[in-house]
């Protein structure tokens, strides 16, 4: 009856954050979706997606002496806040196309294009959260988003511990820049570790798995991860496993260890520049 109750609740939500999700798209929610953007001499604009296909929308670029051509197409669109800006270093403004997928596919994604004399696409993501592009100080653009691979990890999706990452685009590779922000994370481990009691901690620590699947201490579960994943994140693997040690239980930890690396493997984290030259 628990696991009944607790996949519907996890259903709803889903549907929910869905259907919330689509709305913040331009294309097809907002009227004027098929302005024309106008940058150093491109027109980019969205359309309407192709007939008789899943696409509801499609994003175009039309170069200065050129013809349109699309670079991206999905169920929900929108053109990034960010897009005019140089993003990855390349000397030239880019365009960034934020999109939605819809229905059983989860996601969202971006496309980021370079206004070459032909529009190119440089990078194409897709996570379950949504990615923030923004200036910073020094001039250049960082991207923030959370590690989504971590949803449903031992938690419902509405209080899943999604650790952030920021990364810059250098030319087509993202580069993992989360370290710089070690603060930031170490205020989201000092908050978990406060609101977890020594009591809570030894209950937990006593548990196991195979029992109730901790469903009776998910807000332990939840500090725990915290902690973990944001020493984790922020580039201090030998703390984030010293901590999973004092504080998860003993008879589980190694294989806890092992599904946190599995969910990293598949996450954003691994398609950054130092990943993949491992």
């Amino acid at each position: 009856m628990f696991r009944l109750r607790y996949l519907t609740l996890l259903l709803f939500s889903l549907l929910l954050s869905a259907a919330h999700a689509e709305t913040t798209f331009d294309c097809p929610a907002s009227k004027d979706y098929q302005r024309v953007h106008r940058i150093g001499g491109y027109l980019v604009q969205m359309l309407p997606g192709p007939k008789k296909t899943p696409y509801r929308c499609r994003g175009t670029i039309t170069p200065p002496k050129g013809l349109r051509v699309t670079v991206a197409k999905e169920f929900a669109l929108s053109i990034d806040e960010i897009s005019g800006n140089d993003i990855n270093g390349g000397g030239t403004p880019d365009v960034v196309f934020d999109a939605f997928t819809g229905g059983e596919q989860c996601c969202y994604l971006y496309w980021i294009v370079s206004l070459k004399k032909k529009p190119e696409v440089i990078r194409e993501t897709r996570n379950q959260v949504p990615l923030v592009f923004r200036k910073r100080p020094d001039g250049g653009t960082e991207i923030r988003t959370g590690e989504g691979s971590f949803d449903l990890f031992f938690l419902p999706h509405s209080a899943s511990v999604l650790p952030q990452l920021v990364f810059r685009l250098d030319g087509d590779q993202l580069v993992d820049i989360s370290s710089e922000y070690r603060e930031e994370y170490d205020q989201q481990i000092a908050k978990a570790r406060s609101e977890l009691s020594a009591a809570d901690l030894e209950k937990f620590r006593q548990s196991r798995y195979n029992q109730k699947m901790f469903s009776d201490q998910l807000m332990t579960v939840k500090r725990v991860l915290t902690i973990v994943l944001n020493y984790l994140y922020s580039g201090r693997e030998p703390q984030a496993w010293q901590a999973l040690d004092e504080m998860w239980p003993p008879s589980d930890k190694e294989r806890v260890r092992g599904l946190i690396l599995e969910r990293q493997a598949r996450g954003l984290l691994a398609h950054t520049a130092a990943a993949q030259s491992k």
